[in-house]
């Protein structure tokens, strides 16, 4: 009996052990999480630390002078000034309303419509030539046309925005519902599935990746076309700002305008990339393996 008493105590000291040792191999596990991010991280922050090193230094060692191309704590300084990153945050703004509103509605059109002219070869034959036609316009050429039909207001930057982010999620799309497995389109009606069931089950579940790669492409676009649209007429906006830099020779702000819409460009990119991943967890080759 004692045996056996001082066995079960010997079994009850030891299961903290164990659990112990389980939390000890948790820390592990985490920090190689933590190193496998940082060595993936690691190229992009090395090559933007080479780039802002040889954008600060270049520029003195090769004599160009600063309303050619500035140096980088030239453009960083106008950042200390509060009334200028007010300016700079206000018609960024601006911007950003622009091409948010616009991505949405070419997006919305371009999954619409790419889903009917993917499904359908006869719509697909009559009007898949024109949107092609009407992708081929400048968009430069278009914009001053909105400004007359519609005023300078937001509605021709956000049309234009519209424009350029359709085209990218409509090809998109359309590849995607026609790349579906016909074995797959088979077995459902078989199944006796209807159009709708089949288009929730099967069409959009398997177009899903494509789309989400147009949404990325799109995303970047949205902002270009904002860009765009200011260049021809805006009363807030970068695209304005910018403009009225490079008439003032201030290349010092056109760098660091630009560098806000790099900065701007990448956090949409990013988001629109997080919920692809978020919403294709199911798909390894689509969140990029494992």
């Amino acid at each position: 009996m004692s045996e056996v008493r001082g066995g079960t105590a010997q079994e009850a000291r030891s299961v903290p052990a164990v659990g112990g040792e389980r939390d000890g191999a948790s820390v592990p596990i985490r920090s190689r999480r933590e190193n496998q991010a940082l060595r993936a991280w690691a190229p992009s922050l090395a090559l933007l630390l080479v780039v802002l090193t040889a954008w600060e230094t270049a520029p003195r060692v090769l004599g160009v002078k600063s309303f050619i191309f500035p140096p980088l704590t030239e453009v960083l300084a106008k950042f200390t000034d509060p009334l200028t990153v007010q300016l700079y945050l206000s018609n960024a703004l601006v911007t950003l309303q622009e091409a948010l509103i616009g991505l949405a509605i070419g997006a919305t059109l371009g999954i619409v419509s790419g889903f009917v002219l993917g499904q359908y070869l006869g719509v697909r034959r009559a009007f898949y030539p024109y949107i092609i036609a009407l992708q081929s316009l400048p968009k430069v050429a278009v914009a001053p046309l909105f400004v007359i039909w519609f005023g300078f207001g937001l509605t021709p930057k956000v049309l234009v925005v519209v424009l350029i982010t359709y085209f990218p999620v409509l090809v998109n799309t359309m590849s995607g519902v026609m790349g579906v497995d016909q074995s797959k389109i088979d077995l459902f009606r078989s199944l006796c599935a209807s159009r709708i069931q089949t288009w929730r089950k099967l069409t959009f579940p398997s177009a899903l990746p494509a789309i989400m790669a147009g949404l990325e492409v799109a995303g970047v676009m949205a902002l270009l076309g904002a860009i765009v649209a200011e260049f021809v007429s805006a009363e807030a906006g970068l695209g304005l700002l910018l403009k009225q830099q490079q008439n003032n020779y201030d290349t010092a702000g056109v760098f660091a305008v630009l560098m806000i819409l790099s900065l701007i460009g990448v956090v949409l990119n990013q988001t629109i990339s997080f919920v692809r991943r978020r919403a294709l967890s199911w798909s390894v080759s689509s969140t990029g393996g494992k």
